[in-house]
């Protein structure tokens, strides 16, 4: 059908008019215009029409954006309050920080409702054959704009409810999106349950079969939705089977790291090349342990332990950074965060642990020098994670591996911040807090690396020095974390300078794709929709609410976790900073932390696959790995995943074994599930080996495949076969 432009159909009544006049009798007769039809839009000023229902609905969109020239991206992030979710108080989020983004998150959790929808009979791609995503014919697709190029996701129903009004269909990258670019999101030949086509949504109907309405909105959007659909056409997608198709644009990787890299760089000019200043508030030294088995002050592996804190410019916008405090922002305001005040400082702490295998008479020169990492805890834990205690993996890796492990606490997802957690899951509008904080936890542990590598740092403190000696190198620094350690260790990994090499135990990225398949977030859950959360509590009762917000906080979360940094560890590292290298250990079938999570991850760090991941059969993808490159043969120094199982349940596992986690956004609960691995890797001796390996100096440091190279490595007494 023919596009009628709106000044033509204007001037169509004078027209039609003039053909009465007997000057005109005789001449061709004037076409009538195309019949218009009527649509309803609820207010398109601050919803995306393409969704009647749903204002925020497709998610993410480039109609809640608007060009901005002055963003690295050219376009800023509009979203109203009065469209936003409400909490059981009537509390609208408050969008104002997620409008200083220039676009939505390179691990963006996609949203849309479709009425009816089977995926099975659609053949939408699953999590368990991601390649089918990037097939011509396939029924979804996330196709780049500028190249037309496929991008590698899923789609899955929300399995958190089936009530049609509060389902979601949920699409996911599996690895990210490239930052500042423009995305098409395309359905295409859906059906329902008894294999009938699925009819498109009104609004997008009339774009699609070029159907005039009498609505401006509508109207005012036809001719990008023109440009759209000429793109899709240009990649091979017919027009007429479309579904729902629109455009979202990533963020930029300026305005997700500029905050971070900003601090840190203001930080470090403030020491002037000088080591941060420290206090030691603790220093013990433990007797080895009788016969008897270990009493109180003594212990195995550990010979010395010293505990303190340490300064660190604070750009918190409280006197002492404590939970709920954000980023200060002094006027006029730039955008970027600034320090407090002129000599405000953040306390942390810090926990250092030195070996026996290192120093036990600390009168006499230590036996071997130390390898000094950073450890980083698991989720809402402390520095005392460190403080493993006799017989316990942290204090094996150190004894057995001679290395020196100092912790402190992430600031912003430490213990301490449980009770503030638990207020932002009932009003997101504190969410920003939530995230500042942790920027400034990543500021603390870079303030730790460079008190480890500074000669004027703990090398010379005399509680770090045996006969006079450093107990340590302090020309090399790493870093360890596990957990949440290993999540929001991706991220340090990204900024850090004075730490190139580190390991990230059972990890993964994107918070919104890990809480709902984490045993770990039941017990947030029930404040997160407000049912545990008293009279006069928030939360957020409706699932496809739930759904939206997780997807919402991941624009911000990208700047304090993994998710905003993986691609610049090792190939596209941020300004001033070296390129990095991670060991990526995952449990297969992890109930806390995803193994699909971690894949995400590798994916997008570039990581290479040590083959074979798991055994021919045991993962449930059909097509396990899909987009990473198998460990080159020889050396490799560059980064590396590796799976640990512990093999089926029933087995041969000492503790049972690990059942494959659900395909669905659901938690794998045991027993049904086997039993949790998540610990498993990091008590492994030939994980911790490959550690030891992976964690020397640039140039030493490689991945050592310490697992047989012809089978799966595995942990708990599993043995493959047998």
């Amino acid at each position: 059908m023919r596009l009628w432009p709106l000044a033509a159909l204007a001037i169509l009544p004078v027209l039609a008019a003039c053909s009465d006049s007997s000057s005109n009798r005789g001449s061709p007769e004037v076409p009538l215009p195309p019949e218009r039809i009527s649509i309803d839009t609820p207010n398109p000023d601050r919803c995306e029409i393409l969704d009647g229902e749903n204002c925020l609905f497709p998610w993410p969109s480039d109609a809640l954006t608007v060009e901005d020239p002055e963003m690295a991206s050219g376009r800023r992030v509009n979203l109203a309050r009065a469209s936003l979710p409400a909490n059981r108080q009537g509390v609208r989020v408050d969008p104002a920080e997620w409008n200083r983004n220039d676009g939505f998150s390179p691990s963006q959790m996609i949203l849309v409702q479709v009425p009816g929808l089977d995926p099975e009979q659609s053949d939408i791609p699953p999590l368990t054959d991601l390649s089918q995503s990037q097939a011509p014919d396939s029924p979804l697709m996330v196709i780049r704009a500028r190249t037309g190029e496929p991008h590698l996701v899923f789609g899955e129903l929300d399995a958190n409810t089936d009530d049609p009004a509060e389902q979601t269909f949920i699409v996911r990258p599996m690895v990210q999106f490239e930052r500042g670019e423009r995305y098409i999101v395309v359905l295409r030949n859906l059906r329902d349950a008894e294999g009938n086509l699925l009819e498109a949504p009104p609004v997008f109907r009339a774009f699609r079969d070029n159907t005039l309405t009498d609505n401006e909105a509508i109207e005012a959007r036809r001719p990008a939705m023109e440009s759209l659909f000429a793109e899709l056409t240009a990649a091979g997608i017919e027009r007429d089977e479309l579904y729902l198709a629109w455009d979202f644009t990533v963020a930029s990787a300026r305005n997700i790291t500029e905050r971070i890299l900003h601090i840190r760089d203001q930080a470090f000019s403030l020491l002037g090349g000088g080591a941060p200043a420290w206090s030691i508030s603790s220093q013990t030294d433990f007797a080895p342990c009788g016969e008897d088995g270990c009493q109180e002050g003594e212990d195995e592996q550990i010979a010395r332990e010293v505990a303190g804190t340490f300064a660190v410019p604070n750009f918190l916008d409280s006197a002492d950074g404590a939970p709920g405090s954000r980023f200060h922002y002094a006027e006029p305001d730039d955008g970027l965060p600034d320090r407090f005040g002129p000599d405000s400082n953040f306390e942390a702490n810090f926990i250092c642990r030195i070996p026996r295998s290192v120093a036990e008479d600390f009168s006499q020169p230590p036996k071997v020098v130390a390898r000094p990492s950073l450890y980083g805890h698991g989720l809402l834990g402390s520095a005392r994670e460190v403080q493993g205690g006799t017989g316990q993996n942290v204090d094996i890796m150190a004894d057995t591996h001679q290395m020196m492990f100092c912790a402190t606490d992430w600031a912003g997802f430490a213990g301490e911040d449980v009770g503030f957690a638990v207020q932002v899951l009932q009003d997101f509008s504190l969410m920003p807090a939530f995230f500042d904080r942790q920027q400034q936890g990543l500021l603390n542990f870079m303030f730790l690396a460079r008190l480890l590598k500074h000669e004027q740092g703990f090398a010379a403190d005399p509680a770090f020095r045996a006969g006079g000696e450093p107990v340590f190198d302090n020309r090399h620094v790493f870093y360890d974390g596990n957990s949440q350690g290993g999540i929001l260790g991706g991220a340090l990994m990204g900024v850090i300078q004075d730490v190139t090499r580190g390991v990230l135990g059972v990890p993964g990225m994107s918070y919104s794709f890990l809480l709902r398949r984490s045993v770990d977030f039941e017990a947030f859950k029930p404040f997160f929709s407000g049912s545990g959360a008293g009279d006069n509590g928030g939360g957020y009762p409706s699932i496809k609410d739930q759904s939206f917000l997780l997807s919402f906080a991941q624009m911000l979360w990208d700047r304090a976790e993994s998710s905003g940094y993986v691609t610049h560890i090792e190939r596209d590292p941020l300004p001033n900073t070296p390129a990095h290298a991670v060991l990526l250990q995952v449990a297969y079938g992890d109930h806390q932390v995803s193994m699909w999570a971690a894949e995400f991850m590798a994916r997008s760090i570039g990581a290479k696959l040590r083959v074979p991941g798991t055994e021919p059969g045991r993962h449930p993808d059909s097509k396990p790995y899909v987009g990473l490159e198998p460990l080159p043969a020889g050396e490799f120094t560059g980064s590396v995943l590796t799976i640990w199982d512990d093999g089926p349940v029933g087995g041969g596992a000492e503790d049972g074994g690990t059942a494959p986690p659900p395909i669905t956004n659901t938690p794998p609960f045991e027993p049904d599930f086997g039993d949790d691995p998540h610990s498993l890797p990091r008590k492994e001796p030939a994980a911790q080996a490959q550690k030891s390996a992976f964690l020397r100096p640039d140039g030493e440091g490689r991945f050592v495949d310490t697992c047989d190279p012809s089978l799966a490595c595995t942990t708990d007494g599993y043995q493959p076969g047998g």
